[in-house]
């Protein structure tokens, strides 16, 4: 190509590093919008085939102004090439997005929409290409058209097959992965981020990965990476957030919030005995206290941001291992919550910590044995409430520190009592009365103490709550127009609280 027919191109909107073809194919364009290079070096541009976009008449007429002013060997008016070529530009911008948005509302091929626009296609070709592809695929149209989304079907293919390519890739266990995912698991991002685009029917013919990411980057409707990259965090932290241990799950009530305000729950401890009826046949009243006891849901979570360097450098591991650490952080959070509680030993509204004297429900340091064991449950089964009636709380949960889980687990689950003063043949009393519950953050408080806890559906002890019932963290992406990433926001709602002191007891050890 003429240096200066380039030249001539690349004031007009094409790129300075654009291939020989591609300048070509540009000049092809505009060529069709109704604009011709006029010059001596015009006897290199390559022949027509005829087609001819929608110009403005304003653009046609400057194009034959310019035309017939080098036929008469006339210097041509720069104003009104300029105009012309503004006009034609306009022109052949507005042809190819009727064109695209046409065509990708119709479900039809990105090969196909790209052979209409670069062949020179007018807006009415493209709509009998529309109605021809829905003949030979069989899609509804006409009157009641609209009750179908042509190409919705196969978009969600695409994206469910890049999802699970993306899964495999970064080695998550799939037990039927989509058709195709297996084809995208050897995809890079920016191979995943060009067929994206080429499914919501944008060129990326002559695009290099710089172009390609910041286009991923421009809007959340431009593609449908944005999305499918979130889809990618959610499962990926939803797995590492359902497999990380909750050792706590037993042991408390389970509510729900429908909001950030403080919630009371109801004290069962506090319920009266039945009485006979009066002298008079009428049943007596019962005097109930509401529970001044009351937590609330709070939100915690972070920010992941993938950024163009990550989409170049292809680091969808490290964008992988972040989510997943992000998804043992949320029930770390759940984790140190509720066993805070516990360890915290905080005050309640009576002014008395959890475990206290007053409260009836601590005991003397004793080592984890046969006979503090023995105590332990006397004390819980004699409790009374609040107007002497017998509460009979039995224990259901022993909760130790990492420290004593092996002693526990052969203290409850022997056949025979373990311990030395006794033949082999001796009953144990304990062998599947009580389920051991160990957690290292009851170790960081001190390794030798344990608790006995009711179960939560006879005298709940601690409550939990996620907002609106969902148990799981909330994905959201965003595009964040000031560093050029990606955005997916990690946030958890949940709370919890102490309700009850009754169904609890501890031996802080010796």
């Amino acid at each position: 190509m003429h240096p200066k027919l380039r030249a001539f191109l690349v004031a007009n909107g094409l790129r300075a590093d654009a291939t020989e073809q591609q300048a070509w194919e540009y000049y092809k364009q505009i060529q069709a919008g109704g604009i011709s290079y006029v010059g001596p070096e015009r006897a290199e541009v390559p022949a027509q085939n005829g087609a001819q976009g929608e110009s403005g008449s304003d653009g046609a007429q400057g194009a034959d102004q310019a035309r017939q002013a080098a036929l008469d060997g006339q210097q041509p008016d720069p104003e009104a090439i300029a105009a012309a070529t503004r006009q034609a530009l306009a022109d052949e911008r507005q042809r190819v997005a009727e064109i695209e948005d046409i065509c990708a509302h119709a479900g039809m091929d990105a090969q196909a929409i790209r052979q209409l626009v670069l062949t020179g296609a007018t807006v009415d070709a493209a709509r009998k290409a529309v109605l021809d592809h829905l003949r030979s695929s069989n899609q509804p149209f006409g009157a009641g058209a609209g009750q179908a989304q042509v190409g919705v079907e196969a978009r969600d293919k695409f994206r469910s097959a890049a999802l699970d390519g993306m899964l495999l890739r970064c080695g998550h266990r799939l037990e039927k992965p989509a058709d195709g995912a297996r084809e995208f698991r050897g995809m890079s991002l920016i191979d995943i981020v060009r067929e994206c685009l080429e499914q919501a029917g944008v060129s990326t013919r002559g695009m290099d990965p710089r172009a390609i990411s910041s286009r991923a980057m421009a809007s959340l409707s431009s593609s449908d990476f944005p999305s499918l990259l979130g889809a990618f965090v959610n499962k990926t932290l939803l797995a590492a957030y359902t497999e990380a241990p909750a050792t706590w799950r037993p042991l408390v009530a389970v509510s729900s919030a429908t909001d950030f305000k403080a919630k009371h729950a109801v004290k069962l401890s506090s319920a009266p005995d039945l009485l006979p009826l009066n002298e008079n046949g009428e049943y007596v009243h019962a005097d109930l206290k509401d529970s001044k006891e009351s937590y609330q849901v709070t939100t915690v979570g972070r920010v992941i941001r993938l950024t163009r360097q990550m989409i170049i450098n292809d680091d969808l591991s490290g964008f992988n291992r972040v989510a997943q650490m992000f998804g043992a952080a949320a029930k770390r959070f759940e984790n140190r919550t509720v066993y805070g509680l516990i360890t915290g030993n905080a005050n309640m509204s009576d002014g008395y910590p959890l475990f206290n004297a007053k409260h009836n429900n601590i005991v003397a340091g004793a080592a984890l044995g046969t006979e503090s064991l023995k105590a332990a449950r006397t004390a819980m089964r004699t409790k009374k409430g609040i107007h002497g009636e017998a509460l009979d709380v039995q224990p259901a949960f022993l909760l130790i520190p990492a420290a004593l889980e092996t002693d526990a687990e052969v203290l409850l689950r022997s056949t025979a009592l373990p311990t030395g003063t006794f033949s082999s043949g001796v009953f144990n009393p304990w062998a599947g009365k009580l389920t051991p519950i160990a957690d290292p953050l009851i170790d960081a408080i001190k390794s030798d103490c344990w608790y006995l806890f009711a179960s939560p559906s006879q005298y709940p002890v601690i409550e939990v709550a996620w907002l609106m019932g969902d148990e799981q963290p909330f994905i959201d992406e965003e595009i964040d127009f000031n560093t050029d990433a990606l955005g997916i926001k990690v946030r958890h709602d949940f709370g919890a609280g102490v309700v009850d002191y009754v169904g609890a007891l501890y031996n802080p050890g010796v």
